[in-house]
């Protein structure tokens, strides 16, 4: 026959493990957009610019260096864009690191980092970021850029 202590110390034990195997939730909630940002490092793709003599089609302005550009975000809003090679051309490809954001309607990603910079998104899945942004290092130097990451 089991005694009083005996179900107390079952009790017991049994609490101890349905409390260890609670699931804590030590980070932020995030919305569907912030995890397809935040699930993965995202390679850059390609770079381009609308062609002078055609607008309506694209010219790629990634050097070869730029193939290797990686890009993360944190849920804890932090991001980098880091040349691997250490020696791309940082005036073509927006090196920076800082903080980032999502616009209330999630169209727009802030990157606010030694410059800032709003990129227009146009496509945001688990595999692909596309967006768009105006790059200005002077003003009669502004392009619009396309970035894609996969």
């Amino acid at each position: 026959m089991i005694n009083k202590k005996t179900l107390l110390s079952l009790g017991i034990l049994f609490t101890i493990v349905f409390a260890a195997c609670k699931k804590t939730d030590n980070g932020p909630v995030l919305t569907p957009q912030e995890k397809a940002l935040t699930n993965k490092i995202w390679q850059l793709q390609s770079l381009t610019v609308p062609q002078v003599n055609d607008p309506t089609k694209d010219s790629s302005i990634t050097t070869s260096c730029a193939d290797s550009a990686l890009m993360a975000f944190d849920i804890f809003n932090n991001f980098q864009l880091a040349d691997a090679t250490k020696h791309c051309d940082s005036s073509i490809v927006p090196y920076d690191k800082g903080i980032w954001q999502l616009s209330s309607d999630n169209d727009s990603l802030v990157l606010k980092g030694k410059r800032t910079f709003v990129w227009k998104i146009e496509k945001l899945q688990d595999t692909i970021l596309k967006a768009t942004f105006r790059d200005s290092i002077s003003p009669d130097k502004n392009w619009l850029k396309t970035i894609t990451f996969k």
